[in-house]
């Protein structure tokens, strides 16, 4: 009898246990659209929903690509910082709730391109109890209208591509990591003071079912450590590595290895230079062989070196600015993809340019024609004015006259009578 007791509480247990897993197995993040479909420059509402759990209290984290997407505002109980969204939710009653819906935020499309939006979650239910509810990621394609030539954009749910080896969100548990995540930026930069031992590192792979290995985050050491970050689809067929050097300093001033400014003659960097963005593109003339590179550290102890501006060759080419700081450890890339223009690229370019330069003379020219009518035409008013307004005083000026000549003759025919 006992050992039949035994046997149905096993399966009680049991059953618990399948039917808990089913349920955290069936309870997904969504995102709700407020478009099915968008154009370009048009502004989209989205919500999350959290489904079949039962929730007491959250907070989400959402991540997105600012050069595709534009934040415009989001709920009172939410914090916009750095491309992050952080949103809490707390139930009313304290107790636990089922189908939750966020309130609105609100983004405008800025490209014709895809986008992914990843949700990160902790989750809690009345008691306390921490819920495992898997992080999601999003996409916002924009695609052509069947009917139209026009650009759209659909939300969808999106599970990534099974040979996709990225990631689609790379933060650390503290401030200061540099440059800001971009899925195909591999290295990466932070210094830190003696207090802090690990890093907690969240890596958000595009395909959820990729593998995600980080090492290097814990027992961090005086000096540079190097965390590793390696991503394997879920086909096996790529791998990538993200790589974020650490720096832990008792003196962070003398761990500084920004750029001050970064130049390049006859070039214009792309995109504009910012100490906290580390690839830039330029494209320079057919005839330039040798790029001459301004590049001042922000630290005037910091030292620098140049690599790989000499004997550009047509097409692409690849220069690294490598500045070390004062401490003599810390250090920071800095990389120009460079592209030579052709003898063809470069005649097109001139003539692009001369017919530029031909177009604005001949607009100024146009202008300065403009102008010199108007002026012509203000003269000539001017003068047809001026003669009016002689011509109408020497007409007020006889009737004048002629008056004041009739009221002296009145006077007098007064006085003789």
């Amino acid at each position: 009898m006992k050992k039949i007791k035994n046997i149905i509480i096993f399966v009680i247990i049991l059953l618990t246990l399948l039917i808990t897993k089913k349920c955290y197995a069936e309870t997904e993040i969504n995102i709700i659209s407020d478009k099915g479909e968008i154009q370009k420059d048009e502004e989209i509402n989205i919500k999350v929903e959290i489904t079949d759990a039962q929730i007491a209290a959250f907070t989400l984290e959402i991540y997105w690509d600012s050069s595709i997407l534009e934040y415009i505002k989001g709920p009172e109980n939410s914090n916009y910082s750095n491309n992050r969204i952080i949103y809490t939710w707390v139930s009313n009653t304290g107790k636990n709730l089922q189908g939750i819906e966020t309130e609105e935020f609100q983004f405008k499309v800025l490209k014709e391109e895809k986008a992914n939006i990843a949700v990160l979650g902790e989750f809690y239910n009345q008691e306390g109890k921490k819920l495992e509810i898997d992080n999601t990621n999003i996409e916002l394609e924009v695609k052509k209208n069947e009917n139209s030539t026009e650009e759209t954009a659909e939300v969808i749910k999106y599970a990534g591509e099974s040979d996709s080896a990225s990631l689609s969100v790379l933060r650390l548990n503290h401030e200061g990591i540099s440059p800001e995540f971009q899925k195909n930026q591999k290295e990466y930069y932070f210094v830190t003071d003696t207090k802090i031992d690990n890093l907690e590192v969240t890596a958000i792979p595009e395909s959820a079912n990729a593998t995600v290995n980080i090492t290097g985050n814990r027992n961090l050491k005086i000096g540079k450590n190097l965390i590793e970050i390696n991503v394997i689809s879920e086909d096996k067929t790529k791998e990538d590595v993200y790589k974020i050097y650490v720096t832990k300093t008792t003196n962070i001033e003398t761990a500084n290895a920004n750029l001050e400014t970064l130049a390049v003659r006859e070039s214009m960097l792309n995109p504009e230079f910012n100490y906290n963005i580390t690839n830039y593109n330029v494209e320079i003339p057919y005839e330039m062989e040798r790029v001459e590179i301004l590049a001042i550290p922000q630290s005037q102890k910091a030292k620098l070196s140049i690599v790989g501006n000499n004997e550009m060759k047509v097409g692409n080419n690849y220069i690294q600015i490598n500045v070390i700081a004062e401490d003599g450890i810390t250090d920071k890339k800095y990389e120009l993809n460079v592209y030579r223009r052709n003898e063809k690229e470069q005649e097109q370019y001139d003539q692009e340019k001369q017919y530029q330069a031909e177009r604005l003379s001949a607009i100024l020219e146009e202008e300065q024609k403009s102008k010199s009518n108007i002026k012509a035409n203000e003269v000539m008013y001017n003068k047809n004015f001026n003669i009016f307004g002689i011509i109408c005083i020497g007409i007020l000026s006889i009737i004048i006259i002629i008056i004041i000549i009739y009221l002296i003759k009145k006077q007098r025919r007064k006085i003789m009578y």
